[in-house]
């Protein structure tokens, strides 16, 4: 009978949520009112920017649907064109995710204002004791900044941290044993290390020097300053309050009541409108040769996309067999003419990199695919890449890292020195215990995954040398672990062209042989379902998840294991 009533309960519930969905599909449908004639584009960046979110329909009508950076990128571009837009409205709270993306936005304000319509931009302020370099850079692609008078601007440079973990082991009687091919190949030295190495060091720097630089010259740009101002600026900030207009980064300092009232009385006749409404009730049945879409963000790893439950590596996985299943999928659909390769991954695993780059090729050789790679497309993010037409990479985005490491841990002296635990074990086979925490590698053992980790990284380099039309000698003089950024990849031949998303479209036109100025349908690949799909699909909902969620942290707290993210996987450095 309680087993009865809990499936009475839980088809009430979901009754429940596809009434309200049918309902918001019901007011969706609904005939909008038409767009006026004058219009103001209103945008607001807080927190993370998704690269794609689903079109749900239920978190719309609550308000509740984030804005994604597709969704705005198709906004900008639009407005560009569109007569009615006579401004852009920017309010500024934080940007979540990587240079690349504030790049590639502050690109698309550029454009509209460009075109010749106005732009503004408010922040509350540019950091709070917190590095404020991504708000404001995004901030100064408009006409006007202006700043809440509590405000401050912390315009304060770049700094990059890397985590190591050595001394951690140490405590806990861990051994940690990564070779790798490359000392540029530096994502093991988290667990080898206690400080940059030399090559870990001299590689970070030419990472920060050319964001730094990319970052400097389009701020003097906007701001009509020269780069030698700027850079002396930086090393001046932060600027508390006023000091920010007195030293020409901020033009005024007002609330954003203010702000509003001022845009207002300026342009009487314009109305408000935001980026969902401007899309929903501007948008036309689009029309126009097909381009597929394949996103593929996260961690490589084999199987179903999703996100990780390891404590330590947490966040996006692409699954190879999602992004395999999502290239079969384009190479059957019908009138695709061209494909666009979004990538933001820093590597996992080469056997699901492998995967997906078979895949992608497969579908190359049927149709152009072009790579367009976000924040970061490095090591396996790289390898899945190659191999494409063309790869188009942001002049911010960090890419590279051909390489490989591999490894294991020891953890026997943690648990019988710290918790007094032993282990009785039997083998039967030489090397049964070859993956195994609980010894060293013999020398025999050592000698095998040298080969191991040899084949994986001379495959890579001839993957890239084909693709590149490389020599490997060529491909290994720029590989063994270095990481660059877009303008640097571009230098090294890694890339084709440095630009965002808009700029591979036009390369994947210009391949398939689409008129450059015409309009084109972009399909989605994977689609990306909504909460309630993802809900109705799983039958339990979301407590499936958190209760997978507690059974990985259970069995790692168990059994002491930590799992690292794979070999073809590039440093975490985060850059701020």
């Amino acid at each position: 009978m309680a087993k009865a009533h809990r499936y009475f309960i839980g088809a009430g519930c979901l009754l429940m949520v596809f009434g309200a969905v049918i309902f918001a599909l019901l007011v969706r449908g609904l005939s909008a009112p038409s767009l006026p004639r004058e219009m103001v584009l209103s945008l607001r960046l807080a927190g993370p920017i998704a690269e794609v979110t689903a079109d749900d329909p239920l978190a719309e009508l609550v308000g509740d649907q984030a804005t994604s950076l597709r969704k705005l990128r198709e906004a900008l571009v639009k407005a560009a064109d569109d007569d009615r837009i006579q401004g852009i409205r920017l309010r500024v709270d934080s940007i979540g995710g990587g240079f690349a993306t504030a790049q590639e936005l502050r690109s698309l304000i550029t454009r509209v204002g460009a075109a010749g319509k106005w732009t503004a931009a408010y922040m509350d302020t540019a950091g709070e004791f917190s590095s404020g370099n991504l708000v404001y850079y995004v901030a100064s692609a408009c006409d006007e900044v202006v700043m809440n008078p509590q405000g401050d601007l912390n315009l304060i440079g770049l700094s990059a941290a890397s985590p190591f973990v050595r001394g951690t082991f140490d405590k806990l009687d861990i051994r940690a044993e990564f070779p790798g091919r490359g000392d540029y190949k530096t994502a093991r030295f988290m667990y080898t290390q206690k400080d940059f190495t030399p090559a870990h060091r001299e590689m970070t720097g030419w990472l920060l020097d050319s964001i730094m630089s990319q970052m400097v010259q389009d701020i003097a740009d906007s701001r009509g300053l020269q780069t030698e101002e700027i850079r002396s600026l930086i090393d001046q900030a932060p600027f508390i309050g006023e000091n920010s207009v007195e030293v020409g980064l901020v033009d005024r300092m007002k609330d954003w009541t203010e702000f509003v009232d001022g845009l207002e009385e300026k342009h009487t006749a314009a109305k408000v409108v935001s980026v969902r409404s401007y899309l929903k009730r501007g948008s036309k049945a689009k029309r126009g040769p097909k381009i597929a879409v394949v996103t593929a963000v996260g961690t490589i790893l084999r199987g179903a996309s999703g996100e990780s439950f390891n404590p330590l590596f947490g966040g996006p996985i692409m699954g190879s067999d999602t992004i395999a299943r999502a290239f079969r999928n384009v190479r059957k659909a019908k009138g695709v003419e061209a494909v666009v390769f979004r990538v933001d991954s820093p590597g996992g695993s080469a056997v699901a990199s492998e995967i997906i780059r078979q895949e992608m090729v497969r579908t190359a050789e049927e149709i152009p695919v072009v790579v367009s790679m976000s924040n970061v497309a490095a090591s396996g993010g790289y390898w899945i890449s190659c191999g494409a037409q063309r790869i188009v990479a942001d002049p911010g985005t960090i890419t590279g890292s051909i390489g490989v490491y591999g490894g294991h841990f020891n953890t026997s002296g943690f648990y019988e020195n710290k918790l007094g635990v032993t282990f009785g074990r039997m083998d039967r086979g030489f090397n049964a215990s070859i993956y195994g925490e609980l010894e060293d590698w013999t020398d025999e053992q050592r000698a095998v995954i040298d080969r191991m980790l040899d084949r994986i990284y001379d495959d890579f380099v001839e993957r890239v040398a084909a693709a590149r039309n490389m020599a490997p000698e060529a491909v290994d003089a720029i590989g063994r672990g270095r990481v660059f950024t877009g303008v640097q990849a571009l230098e090294n031949g890694l890339v084709d062209v440095v630009g965002g998303f808009d700029e591979a479209l036009m390369e994947a036109k210009k391949l398939a042989d689409i008129d450059l100025a015409s309009g084109v349908q972009l399909v989605e690949y994977p689609r990306i379902l909504p909460w309630w799909q993802r809900m109705a699909k799983n039958r339990s909902g979301d407590s499936a998840a958190v209760l997978k969620r507690l059974e990985a942290l259970e069995e790692w707290l168990a059994t002491g294991t930590i799992t690292t993210p794979g070999v073809v996987w590039m440093p975490p450095i985060q850059i701020e």
